[in-house]
């Protein structure tokens, strides 16, 4: 049998195996102490007073998901010089989303380049490519380098 527990955040009695308050919705209440679930590395570098390489992935202690920020950032979200991440923001992106002035991954929106299933960019290729320069199985530009689609034979 489980017993009650006072929340750690509101008082509110809760289940000792409870995720979640449900009065005030802080995460594993029954714990006196809690610094969230996963994994978060930085290194002792720091650059323009960001860490060189910060790893981070889980959840932090207020149950947010965790964002990697440095020069080189991965982590579910990315944020930094390069970011590798599911979520990517940089200037090197690399992601299922990424967004940056390079970027690849399954939707990926740069200001110079972007490479992915589906690029928007000056210069974009992927399955659907949008941009000044375009190339792919259905490029969408002023000038086309390449058209799978359009390949057909004679």
């Amino acid at each position: 049998m489980t017993s009650d527990l006072p929340c750690r955040a509101c008082s509110e009695p809760v289940s000792a195996e409870a995720p979640v308050c449900p009065h005030c919705g802080a995460p594993r209440p029954a714990l006196r102490e809690w610094h969230g679930e996963g994994y978060e590395w930085k290194s002792r570098f720091l650059w323009m007073g960001s860490p060189f390489v910060h790893i981070a992935f889980g959840n932090g202690p207020d149950g947010r998901p965790r964002v990697a920020r440095g020069v080189i950032a991965i982590g579910q979200r990315a944020v930094g010089g390069l970011a590798i991440g599911i979520v990517a923001t940089g200037f090197i992106s690399i992601g299922v989303i990424s967004c940056g002035i390079f970027s690849a991954g399954v939707v990926s929106i740069a200001a110079l380049g972007a490479v992915g299933v589906n690029a928007i960019a000056p210069a974009a290729i992927g399955v659907t490519a949008f941009g000044f320069i375009a190339g792919g199985v259905a490029p969408f530009g002023w000038k086309i380098l390449f058209s799978v689609a359009g390949a057909g034979g004679s």
